[in-house]
């Protein structure tokens, strides 16, 4: 069976529905973002797959109407080559911060001295630290997390930052994600890059039994800023009395939306860190 790569450029706040267009009619999808306000989205079909095409298109069609993209490319592969590899050209090793360094498991790399490896089977939605406010969070972490801390990571998606505090010295991580396909998806990542001892995931939010009247020395949420209203005011109890919290995701735009949830919810704003069109907020107790 031949395949083709559907591939289209997009605002990024057009991700998200485009990316439901793919990952509904098309098969796998990656997201790769590019400097600037926009992203490329990939997603594969058959040959034969007329129908869903056509389901595509026409979500493309109206999307388009009232934002502006690009158009969408449709790439016959080779006959011999397979779609479940093709993706895998766009994702490079990448270094963060000081030290990180985010490595595809497909990539060859010679550890450097005081490196921090991060050894990852990316998957084709896997976070791979591309995105701006996953960046900004490895950076964050890399400077807050400290041998034998406690780390929450809300919203854990792929589990990049999990694996991240834990490389980092993190003595436990408890991992949390609305999508139980996301949680099984992170615990074979977990298990994979040899922490899953250090972690306990589960499907759900906060608070919630996974977190078991712990606090921590550092929460973590990279979602979104209406993911941030909604957690926040869980955040304050669960933080030890010097913690930390990274909240992520966050659209310039909707800045006021975030803030004021963090700071209804007792917390005082140190630092804003701003990566392209979107902010990265740490916060600790009032």
């Amino acid at each position: 069976m031949s395949w083709h790569e559907l591939s289209i450029t997009v605002p990024f706040e057009y991700v998200e529905p485009v990316s439901y267009l793919f990952e509904r009619y098309g098969y796998g999808l990656s997201v790769e973002t590019r400097p600037g306000e926009h992203a490329i989205l990939r997603s594969y079909l058959p040959s034969l797959s007329r129908q869903r095409l056509a389901h595509i298109e026409v979500g493309i069609k109206l999307a388009s109407s009232v934002a502006e993209m690009g158009e969408l490319q449709i790439t016959p592969l080779g006959a011999d080559e397979d779609w479940r590899d093709s993706w895998k050209q766009h994702f490079t090793l990448l270094r963060v911060g000081k030290n990180l360094v985010i490595k595809p498991s497909w990539i060859e790399y010679e550890e450097q001295p005081g490196d921090v490896v991060i050894d990852l089977d990316p998957g084709l939605a896997f976070g791979t630290g591309y995105h701006p406010t996953t960046y900004s969070c490895l950076e964050a972490l890399e400077e807050l997390v400290k041998p034998g801390y406690l780390v929450l990571d809300v919203g854990t998606g792929s589990g990049i930052l999990t694996i991240a505090a834990a490389k980092l010295g993190a003595a436990h991580i408890t991992a949390v994600d609305i999508d139980g396909h996301a949680v099984r998806a992170a615990r074979k990542n977990f298990r994979r890059t040899g922490i899953a001892d250090l972690v306990s995931a589960e499907s759900g939010s906060i608070p919630g039994a996974v977190t078991r009247g712990r606090t921590y020395d550092v929460a973590v949420a990279n979602i979104s800023a209406r993911g941030i209203r909604m957690v926040a005011p869980a955040i304050p109890d669960l933080l030890a009395s010097e913690g930390v919290f990274i909240a992520s995701g966050i659209i310039v735009d909707q800045h006021d939306e975030a803030h004021s949830a963090i700071t209804d919810a007792g917390l005082v704003v140190d630092e804003m860190r701003q990566r392209e069109d979107w902010l990265t907020i740490l916060c600790r107790h009032g």
